[in-house]
């Protein structure tokens, strides 16, 4: 599965940043140890699920 979130920086610019894993919890969690000191994740997307 694949997590990508669009982060909002403290001075307020947008970046995103991108992680896969086996699940969303792992995907997830490793995106979100990709987000800098200060900034926030605004939008999570993923990935089609399949059935």
């Amino acid at each position: 599965m694949k997590v990508e979130l669009t982060i909002e920086a403290a001075q307020g610019e947008m970046m995103r940043v991108s992680a896969t894993g086996p699940d969303y919890d792992a995907a997830m969690a490793a995106a979100k140890a990709k987000i800098p000191e200060g900034s926030r994740a605004i939008v999570i997307r993923v990935g089609d699920r399949e059935a």
